[in-house]
C-alpha cells in the first residue's frame, strides 16, 4: 500500500470511472475506462472544455461520474437514462497533460496537478448571479457547477488513514482512495494508489 506518510485521503465515488480528452479528430469527449462515450454528460463536458482552456494546452482529467449518488443510478442513466437528458457530476482527482498522458507517466507530483487542477475549476465556476443558457439544457441546472473537485485529507500516519476511512465509512461512502501525495501519474496500475472499501463490499 502507499506510505501513509504524505498521503491524500479521498472519499470513493460510487460510479462510472472516466477521462476526458481529445480524441484523433481533435473533438473533445468523456470517456468510459472502456474506451465508450458517456452518453447524456454535455453539460460535464461543456465545463471540463472550460476548464481545459483556463489550463492552456491539451489535458486529460480523471474522474468519477455519479448520477444522483449511486452505482445504479448511473448504470441506469448510461444505458437508458440519457434519452431523457443530462444528468450526473464529474467528481474530478487528477489532471495530466495530454502528451504526458499519450507517453504514459507524468513525473509531475499528484498534489502539484490537483491544486492545478482545483485552481482552474475555481476559477471557471459558474456564476449562480447571471443567466447562463446552454443548448439543449432548457436552462436545467442554471448556476449549478456538474463538476466537483474530489476533496482530500492528509494523512501521516496509519492511524490517520484508519479514522478516514472510518469516518467515511461511517457516513455511508463506499469507501476511500488513498494516495501517495508525492506520486508521478503512471498510466495503468499502480501501487501508490490503494483503495479501501467499506467491510462487507465487494
Amino acid at each position: 500500500m502507499p506510505d501513509p506518510s504524505g498521503a491524500m485521503v479521498e472519499r470513493k465515488h460510487d460510479g462510472f470511472r472516466c477521462l476526458f480528452f481529445r480524441g484523433l479528430d481533435g473533438a473533445p469527449g468523456l470517456w468510459t475506462r472502456n474506451g465508450l462515450p458517456m452518453p447524456g454528460a454535455g453539460h460535464i463536458l461543456a465545463r471540463l472544455i472550460e476548464v481545459e482552456a483556463a489550463m492552456g494546452g491539451q489535458w486529460v482529467f480523471d474522474g468519477e461520474f455519479v448520477v444522483d449518488g449511486t452505482f445504479a443510478a448511473t448504470k441506469a442513466h448510461y444505458e437508458r437514462g440519457w434519452r431523457l437528458g443530462d444528468a450526473g457530476t464529474f467528481h474530478a482527482f487528477d489532471a495530466i497533460p495530454f502528451d504526458a498522458w499519450q507517453a504514459g507517466r507524468c513525473d509531475t507530483p499528484l498534489f502539484e496537478r490537483k491544486a492545478t487542477l482545483a485552481r482552474a475549476i475555481a476559477a471557471t465556476a459558474p456564476d449562480g448571479s447571471g443567466w447562463e443558457w446552454r443548448a439543449g439544457t432548457r436552462g436545467a441546472g442554471h448556476g449549478v457547477d456538474p463538476i466537483e473537485l474530489v476533496a482530500d485529507t492528509w494523512a501521516f500516519g496509519a492511524a490517520d488513514v484508519e479514522g478516514e476511512a472510518q469516518r467515511g465509512w461511517a457516513a455511508g461512502h463506499e469507501g476511500v482512495m488513498v494516495k501517495r501525495a508525492d506520486a508521478p501519474y503512471i498510466r495503468g496500475r499502480s501501487d501508490a494508489w490503494l483503495k479501501l472499501k467499506r467491510p462487507g463490499i465487494d
